[in-house]
């Protein structure tokens, strides 16, 4: 191509010719290039400014080199969207939701809250016409109906916009997955509690809420002041750390409380330096750890995030992490 300002120049040539009341649509097509053909794949190093039509640089080569022509073929097929015996439903991203999906499909094969769903009254759908199509509403029977169809649809993909309205998400941002999660099993927990059946009011502390303690020791007099609190995930710190026994490991481990931060000892009535450290006392039949990728830099004053490798076993033994065991299940898979 030739450079810009010659595009420039010879684009609008023609209105030191033309009069403003002659001007026709092949004046503006020729001003604004809309009819200049698309360069040849491989004639340029990046996208040319001067053709509106170059393709180079948006990773034009890389799909046009692999498209399979038998794929258009399959596109008013049914059975392209025929989902195969023995395999899962997929969720459609809407945008910038993989986090809402990821949730939705460990929520799903969660067998015990898939039933405890099932069973949430929905009066709704149980008067339905089952002449016309039945629509959800409330949270709870946007979460039934979506589980109903990872269940039983089939269709390889099914879409969730229904739920993620209803949630009122933004699909075009991605959100913070760890605060999604919280919100919603929240939201979960407050709705199965006012269900009539009493057997749904605590499915989700029975499924993931544990026990856990922050305990202060002080250095001087020895008083322990543990602070009991629940928890429905572990967050964990994966910075200089290359498994996830690791970061468990940081998670319990002692912090010195010294200088600055000393302790207020309720026993001395005095500020002494002092030890402190999470001690767990019972883990939930789901432990959620959460992975902390996103980490505040300095430098810059915005939260960046860590792509660190973290490998992790497939059974994480969490017995001897836990002081006093109130759940006979330390074996996650």
């Amino acid at each position: 191509m030739a450079p810009r300002v010659q595009l420039e120049k010879a684009a609008w040539r023609w209105v030191e010719s033309v009069r403003p009341e002659d001007i026709q649509r092949e004046h503006i097509e020729i001003a604004y290039r809309i009819c200049v053909p698309a360069c040849k794949r491989g004639a340029c190093r990046r996208n040319c400014k001067g053709n509106p039509n170059c393709l180079v640089g948006i990773g034009e080569h890389a799909w046009l080199g692999e498209i399979d022509e038998n794929t258009f073929h399959n596109i008013d097929d049914p059975n392209s969207e025929r989902r195969d015996k023995n395999t899962f439903v997929g969720l459609t991203n809407l945008g910038a939701t993989c986090y809402v999906n990821t949730f939705l499909q460990v929520w799903f094969h969660n067998l015990e809250l898939r039933r405890t769903l099932y069973l949430c009254q929905n009066t709704r759908a149980e008067e339905h016409d089952m002449d016309s199509d039945y629509e959800p509403r409330s949270i709870c029977e946007h979460l039934q109906y979506l589980f109903a169809l990872l269940q039983n649809s089939n269709r390889r993909y099914i879409d969730p916009s229904g739920l993620v309205k209803a949630l009122g998400l933004d699909t075009g941002q991605q959100q913070d997955a760890q605060e999604f999660s919280k919100l919603f099993l929240s939201l979960l927990e407050d709705t199965l509690s006012k269900q009539k059946n009493p057997n749904l009011h605590n499915v989700i502390q029975q499924q993931f809420c544990g026990q856990m303690s922050y305990v202060t020791v002080c250095n001087q007099c020895g008083r322990a002041s543990p602070l009991p609190s629940r928890f429905y995930e572990l967050e964990l710190n994966i910075q200089g750390h290359k498994n996830l026994t690791e970061c468990v490991t940081e998670f319990l481990k002692e912090e010195k409380l010294d200088g600055d931060n000393r302790y207020f000892c309720e026993s001395c009535q005095s500020k002494q330096n002092a030890a402190r450290r999470i001690k767990l006392h019972s883990l939930p039949r789901v432990l959620n750890l959460q992975l902390m990728r996103f980490v505040f830099d300095r430098q810059t004053g915005h939260k960046k995030k860590l792509n660190t490798f973290i490998s992790f076993p497939e059974q994480l033994d969490m017995g001897p992490s836990v002081q006093f065991t109130i759940v006979t299940r330390n074996m996650f898979h």
